[in-house]
This record gives structure tokens, sequence and C-alpha cells, in this order.
């Protein structure tokens, strides 16, 4: 069952280093995942995004090259990094540790990240080539399971166009399940060629309305609902698709919006929703990056809302699961 601008490798700052050999920008892997898609899965987040979330919780993610990463908590204030850093970028004030971030954020080199005894800074991830991950799979493939595989997610993980091709090619070659977390923010072609090579796609619909799609993520929602539609419609396509809702209280949670989505849903032929609370567990990743986390004080919705939404999805005809304890 199927259930703005963007850029491509193209058109941004490569996200792979001058080598030979064809990398991709990884800020994570984690093993024995549960959450993202059937069965147990490795699923590697890859950095870049076209959209700018104001609630995103992986903001390392939107970087399209690695950043540093500062854990003031490690940090014994030695003055290592503040003599090896060549542009004079960090500094005490007050007692604090301080980071010009216009010039960290830039940085290529990160000598304070190897001056550090302390692991009070690290970069916000590294570069994989496609080998690389293919022998994670492989040590990983054991602990999948009948119904397992790899997801990946980002970030945008689509964004890094030639290396996802890539890596995917690779995992059919491999019969490997593979399960994709997107936006669907991508040039309709390539989205549509991608697709070829996953059997399994969680997409966000964050908003209805192009104009308040744009104001909560940068960019409105044309496009997204194109790339969904299309590859609904796709029928030499036999994969899932699974629309999600990050449910975020008093900005898309309106009777309307959730009315509207469901119907959206309904139409193009998809039968499930999956809708998630919205949670503040990437706040500290944001004072790790020195961005002050605008959504501190946003509640999530309380269970009598989350209840509420999925009643109006399911009064649409719809299945609708709540968080992520799926049965998937």
């Amino acid at each position: 069952m199927k259930n703005g601008n963007v850029k491509l490798d193209s058109d941004v700052a490569q996200t792979t280093p001058p080598k030979e050999e064809l990398k991709g920008l990884v800020f994570d892997v984690q093993g024995h995942s549960v959450h993202d898609g059937p069965g147990t899965r490795t699923t590697v987040f890859l950095s870049g995004c076209p959209l700018n979330c104001i609630w995103c919780c992986n903001p390392e993610g939107l970087f399209h090259h690695p950043v540093m990463l500062y854990k003031e908590s490690k940090c014994v204030k030695c003055g290592r990094c503040i003599k090896a850093c060549p542009y004079g970028a960090i500094s005490v004030i007050d007692g604090k540790l301080v980071h010009d971030r216009t010039k960290c954020d830039v940085c290529e080199t990160m000598e304070c990240v190897g001056a550090c005894l302390q692991e009070a800074t690290e970069t916000s991830g590294k570069y994989y080539s496609v080998n690389d991950l293919m022998q994670i799979f492989k040590r990983d493939r054991q602990f999948w399971g009948s119904k397992g595989g790899v997801t990946f997610s980002g970030g945008e993980p689509l964004m890094q166009k030639n290396f996802m091709l890539a890596i995917l090619k690779e995992c059919q070659k491999a019969y490997i399940h593979v399960a994709v977390e997107t936006t669907s923010c991508l040039a309709t072609n390539y989205y549509m060629e991608v697709m070829n090579y996953i059997e399994w796609v969680f997409t966000d619909i964050k908003h209805m309305d192009p104009d308040k799609h744009r104001e909560l993520t940068g960019v409105d929602n044309k496009l997204i609902l194109k790339n969904i539609e299309t590859l609904a419609a796709k029928e030499d396509w036999n994969g899932f698709i699974v629309p999600r809702i990050p449910v975020i209280p008093g900005l898309n949670d309106s009777d309307e919006n959730i009315i509207e989505t469901a119907k959206f849903v309904k139409r193009i032929g998809l039968e499930v929703i999956n809708i998630l609370p919205f949670h503040r567990l990437g706040e500290s990743k944001y004072r790790q990056i020195g961005h002050v986390y605008k959504f501190a004080d946003q509640l999530p919705p309380t269970k009598e809302n989350m209840d509420r939404v999925k009643k109006l999805i399911e009064d649409e005809g719809l299945v609708c699961f709540v968080g992520y304890e799926t049965p998937f």
C-alpha cells in the first residue's frame, strides 16, 4: 500500500570533501533502533536540510558541513582551545568560555577539538564512504531480524544526492530493506528516482497552509505535497508511505488543519497517519552549537490533545498511530 526553492548538491556547498572517494556527511549512526521503521534497524542520520523548522530537535543536522559542538559541563577552562584556535574565536568572558560562532561555524580545521583533553568540544559529524556504511550494515544485520533493515534520517538524508544514490544502490544489491525519514522537499525528478531504491517512507506534513508552513519551516509546502501525491500515484512502486504530523500545540494542531491534512491523505489514496507529540529533547543541542532554543517554554501536547487529534483523523476514515510505538 502506498501510503519554495530547493537546493541539491549542485546548488549548495558540497557535502562531500575534496577527495576522489565519494563520501557522505553523517552526524550519527544508531544501532538497534526500533522506532524508525519495521523491525529492528540501523538508523543513519545525514546532515543538510532544505527546511529550517523552528522546533527542530536535530539542529546540528541543518548544516551542510561539520560544525563544532561545545559541552560546557565538561569544560574545565584550561585554555588549551584558546591557544589552539588560529582565528581568535574563543575567549573567556565573566568566567565563561565564549565562542564567536560567525567564525566557528565556518571553520574547517577545528584545532580546538584536537586540543581539548576533556572532550568538551567535538565535531557534529564525520564523512563516511559507501563502504564504511556497508561494513556497519554487515555488522548489524544479524540483529535486524526478518523485518528490519536500514533507515536514513537527518536532517534531510536525500539532500546528499550523489552519495545517497550510491549507498541505496548498494543496499539494493545486498537485499537490505531501506526506509527513509524525509521532508519530501526535493526536486520531483530526483525524488521519484531515489524512491526506486526505498521500500518505506516516513514523510512529514507539518502544515497544510502554505503561508503558515513557510512561517514554521522557512519554505512553503507546495513541492512537498506534490511529491507525496506523485509518489502515492506511482503504479510501479510497491513501497509504503506513512505521513507524519509533528503535533505542536498552538501552531499546527487546530481542528481545521488536522482535518484538512487527513482529507489530503485520504484523497491521494493513503490510509495511515502517524502523529508525533512535540518534545524538547533537542534543547541541549542548541546550547552546544551556540544557538538559542526558541521552544524552551513550549509545552508538549497533553494526552487529551493527542486523543483529540487522533479522533479527528479517524473520523475521516483513516488509521492513526500515536507516537513511535507503532505496529510497523
